[in-house]
């Protein structure tokens, strides 16, 4: 999971929590845990996290990392604009089911006690502005209105949470029938709602 980090402190951190989240439940995130789950004493999440709230904020951080360079490699192999767009979106409900753990940190406020920082509030805010940014691009014309691309941004990532969430919990209730819609047509009728040039 963290690639680059496994042989570090730091590293093991991050993910002995995300593995106890996994396993036990937020309720079963605690310092102690963590710390257990690493190897090493409940100091070395103090010295690298000041603390719970630091180790999750981290893990938070990550997520959103992986997420915006999962969506931005998309959007540009397929040659950015309203294909980008879709390929985005895609990509958006690929990396989130499978990483159901990581998305449950980053979106659902279930750790008892949890307060994200400010830093980690505009980090969150960062990539939906990256969104907003690739959707805004898709929209430019001669006809552009820039009112429309915050709420076109918030419309399509809202529109794919939305499928990623249903899934998940269909997924969660042991559902093993096909998807209940399918998210390609429900992304690619989301974007061509944005702009009618888009279902060209």
């Amino acid at each position: 999971m963290f690639e680059n980090e496994n042989s570090d402190l730091r590293g093991r951190l991050l993910e002995g929590a995300l593995r106890i989240v996994d396993t036990q439940g937020a309720a079963g995130l605690t310092v102690r845990a963590v710390a257990a789950a690493a190897g090493c004493s409940t100091m070395g999440v103090y010295t690298h996290f000041k603390g719970k709230s630091g180790l999750i904020d981290a893990v938070v951080e990550w997520g959103f990392g992986q997420l915006d360079a999962t969506l931005e490699e998309a959007h540009e192999a397929a040659g950015g604009g309203c294909h980008g767009l879709v390929a985005g979106a895609r990509a958006y409900c690929e990396w989130s089911l499978a990483h159901p753990t990581q998305f449950q940190v980053m979106f659902v406020a279930a750790i008892p006690g949890y307060d994200p920082s400010e830093t980690t509030r505009e980090r969150v805010w960062d990539s939906f502005y990256s969104h907003r940014a690739r959707v805004a691009s898709a929209l430019e014309g001669p006809d552009a209105d820039p009112a429309r691309w915050h709420d076109a941004a918030a419309s399509l990532w809202a529109n794919v949470h939305g499928h990623v969430m249903i899934e998940m919990l269909r997924r969660a209730y042991g559902d093993h029938r096909p998807e209940l819609c399918d998210i390609q047509e429900a992304i690619e009728a989301t974007v061509a709602g944005l702009d009618p040039s888009c279902a060209r």
